[in-house]
């Protein structure tokens, strides 16, 4: 047995697991007795060890991690679904880990390591078991991709302005299944036929004049995935702008050709990269989760190995989870999911000035 599909990652290992509680209990501990020598009250000490545990059960039901976790990339989830535990599933699984605890002081770690001994794959524990929970190792960003871009990131942050011209959202025709629809045009007139998929795309010429960007003077490089090849009148810059609409209310509106890195508190991944802080309630969303890109071939987007992952849902509700680090095209009536938290990309026409 393995993890359902819409899962990024693999079942944690047995030696991390418990690497992982180790860490959290030390905290606990380390806690406990400052808190004790400082106020001289053994009373006070066991107090604020207390609320210490509290904070690390919210944290670990609103976002799956607690201090241990984070520092080794494993993640508490959902068994049904790559999402966070909540309240009531963290409660239960930290109960029989505390009442393993009671029964003799390595109870706690016995319980831990009875993962080894599931034979279904996914290393479940018999807390696990009972709260309909899994532990995940998520995989880390590829070292290329990290250390990069921490200064200067907050200038890359866009205001939001209110929309002016809209443009109409266009459904592209049902197409074999090995068959792409191919990059939006920039002309208003309608779609372009579908092209077989890893084909070179053709680019229509901007339909309008070139727009003040401000905010680079290099061109947006694509990542790879589909080989583009520039029509007559493509050296002439894009106009319009992107206007991202969150299922919160968030609104963003981004000038184009635009890559901005979406999530929690997003780095840069290019020096001329924006980046959009997402407002999450419920924490699903991972520091960095989604970048997005626009230029003449259309909208990608990559997952940037988030904890929850990214899905794309159609017309239909059907939704197609995303693989990590892979660039993905977004037809313009796509929705797409972050998370627990859902957005739409429409292109804004017309007179930006």
């Amino acid at each position: 047995m393995s993890l359902p599909p819409q899962f990024t990652g693999e079942p944690a290992s047995v030696g991390a697991r418990l690497a992982a509680f180790s860490i959290d209990v030390v905290i606990l501990v380390i806690v406990g007795v400052v808190a004790w020598l400082l106020s001289g009250s053994p009373l006070f000490g066991l107090f604020l060890t207390a609320e210490a545990v509290l904070a690390l059960w919210i944290l670990q039901a609103r976002t799956g991690v607690g201090p241990g976790k984070a520092m080794l990339g494993l993640r508490v989830a959902r068994l049904d679904a790559p999402y966070s535990p909540g309240a009531g599933r963290s409660f239960v699984r930290g109960s029989l880990v505390a009442l393993g605890g009671l029964v003799f002081a390595a109870g706690a770690w016995v319980v831990e390591g009875t993962a080894a001994s599931d034979r279904s794959g996914l290393r479940r524990s018999w807390a696990d078991k009972a709260a309909q929970t899994v532990v995940v190792a998520v995989p880390r960003r590829p070292r290329a991709e990290r250390g990069r871009g921490r200064k200067g990131a907050a200038s890359g942050v866009y205001s939001v302005p209110s929309p002016t011209i809209i443009a109409r959202p266009w459904t592209p025709a049902a197409v074999p299944a090995d068959k792409s629809r191919g990059a939006t045009a920039a002309d208003a007139a309608g779609p372009p036929p579908a092209a077989p998929w890893g084909s070179p795309l053709t680019l229509a010429p901007a339909p309008t004049a070139p727009a003040d960007l401000g905010n680079t003077d290099q061109p947006v490089r694509p990542t790879g995935a589909v080989p583009l090849v520039a029509a007559e009148g493509a050296d002439e810059a894009l106009s319009g702008e992107l206007l991202l609409i969150f299922d919160t209310g968030q609104r963003a509106q981004l000038p184009v050709p635009v890559a901005v890195n979406l999530g929690r508190n997003p780095e840069q991944t290019e020096a001329t990269d924006a980046v959009l802080v997402v407002h999450d309630p419920d924490s699903s969303v991972s520091k960095t989760h989604l970048r997005l890109e626009h230029d003449r071939s259309g909208t990608w987007v990559t997952d940037a190995g988030s904890t929850n992952g990214t899905e794309l849902i159609d017309d239909d509700g059907d939704a197609r989870t995303l693989s990590p680090y892979v660039r993905t095209y977004v037809d313009d009536d796509t929705r797409i999911r972050i998370g627990n938290r859902v957005f739409t990309v429409s292109r804004l026409i017309g007179d930006l000035s």
